[in-house]
């Protein structure tokens, strides 16, 4: 929607957390006699000059409004956002409306995308341009006013779903099953995923995820794909990133764990070659960059044990790629959060043959995963405790010198922490 086409409107802004808080101050800026309305709990009012609703939002309250600009967390699927009438829109959509701004290249994936995000952002930098970090991570979008040679967009599922995104380069890195309380069902997770590649000019995506393969199949698409990960292009291979028949860099080679990461820089390769760039300058840079905090994290050691917090694993994947890292017979692994209903078998069949030293499972769904573990008779210790605080100090007396503690959840943190951030925070205090 046109800025001018809004100025004619009654419009509300739904949720006021960073994007919605972001979404206001652009209205301000761009439609400063626009009176709208922040619909948010009273608790979140930060003494900004608006008219904020209180509430409960229901369907007849968002009908009030002709125009509803929704934050990305809000899911269209269930009431109200589902029965409601007016126009619900999102902030990336007035964004790319009327501000977009130089190439914009967009990436989502179930894992990895902020690191590869920021990993693509740090390389064009490197190369001299001017470069800016938005979306799930870095600046909303909606902040982005400026101009840019490059948009580097971090893109979830809630973000991608309404097809809003007109990318000029549009990556996805995987698919698995994550959200389910947003998307409601798996199918439906891995469509709005692939709403990304709608208006998409270019698609670059993994030639090694099956569901990624299986839904490009369908859409008749393969034409227009440039397949990253495999021999004819940017791939890993035994820990080594190739570039067809070359090696280019191991996983020694920088400063980041486990071959999935070696998979992402793989992508970001895809693009810079995409952009007939200077594939040299490139793996210069990416041999200095450093990991994201949260993401297989060194905290060090302490009376010779190793901590790592990779608290940002919010699905069993990932889990699963972060004991790759590790020497497993001396890990004992942290699991466990908020309940999504996602499926562990499979994950403690992945497990069976190399199993680390000890489970122990908390939070949420720490029971059921405790009992998936007793159920299968994998060869380890598993251990439930009700909450993290306990499970790390479980960890912590359990591990003799040369161990590893693995804070690896596989579950989101919000049954007990504002996000991963928190959580992972939390770990590095506790074993203190």
């Amino acid at each position: 929607m046109n800025l001018s086409e809004l100025k004619q409107k009654k419009v509300a802004i739904w949720g006021y957390g960073v994007e919605g808080k972001a979404t206001a101050q652009y209205l301000k800026l761009r439609c400063s006699n626009l009176d709208f309305t922040v619909l948010c709990p009273i608790d979140e009012i930060d003494g900004q000059p608006y008219n904020f609703y209180t509430q409960e939002v229901n369907t007849a309250c968002l009908d009030q409004f002709d125009v509803v600009i929704k934050s990305p967390g809000i899911s269209p699927y269930i009431e109200p956002a589902k029965s409601a009438q007016c126009a619900i829109i999102s902030s990336t959509s007035l964004w790319f409306h009327n501000e977009q701004s130089g190439k914009v290249i967009a990436i989502t994936g179930t894992k990895g995308k902020s690191t590869s995000c920021a990993m693509l952002a740090n390389v064009l930098s490197d190369l001299g341009f001017a470069v800016v970090l938005a979306g799930n991570f870095g600046v909303p979008l909606i902040s982005c006013t400026e101009k840019y040679d490059f948009v580097v967009l971090e893109t979830s599922s809630y973000q991608s779903q309404d097809g809003a995104i007109k990318a000029d380069i549009a990556v996805i890195l995987n698919l698995y099953v994550e959200h389910l309380n947003w998307h409601l069902s798996e199918q439906q997770y891995h469509q709005d995923k692939l709403c990304l590649l709608k208006h998409a000019k270019l698609k670059v995506l993994n030639a090694k995820d099956q569901q990624l393969i299986q839904y490009v199949d369908k859409l008749n698409a393969n034409d227009q794909v440039n397949w990253f990960n495999q021999e004819n292009g940017f791939y890993e291979l035994n820990h080594v990133l190739m570039y067809q028949d070359k090696a280019l860099m191991s996983a020694y080679g920088w400063q980041l764990k486990g071959a999935h990461n070696l998979i992402n820089a793989a992508a970001v390769c895809a693009v810079i070659e995409l952009l007939h760039l200077d594939i040299k300058a490139a793996m210069n840079s990416l041999k200095q960059f450093k990991p994201l905090p949260h993401r297989l994290q060194s905290l060090g050691q302490i009376h010779g044990v190793d901590f790592i917090n990779d608290s940002i694993a919010s699905t069993p994947h990932a889990t699963l790629a972060a004991l790759k890292t590790v020497d497993v017979k001396k890990t004992i692994v942290l699991v466990g959060g908020f309940d999504r209903g996602v499926d562990w078998d499979w994950w403690v069949e992945a497990i069976k043959s190399q199993p680390p030293k000890m489970i122990v499972c908390s939070g949420q769904n720490g029971e059921k995963i405790h009992q998936t573990i007793l159920n299968h008779e994998i060869k380890t210790q598993s251990i439930w405790q009700p909450n993290l605080k306990d499970a790390v100090k479980t960890a912590v007396n359990a591990a003799s010198m040369g161990d590893v503690v693995l804070l690896s959840p596989g579950a989101p943190s919000f049954d007990a922490f504002k996000d991963y951030q928190h959580r992972g925070q939390q770990f590095e205090q506790w074993i203190k």
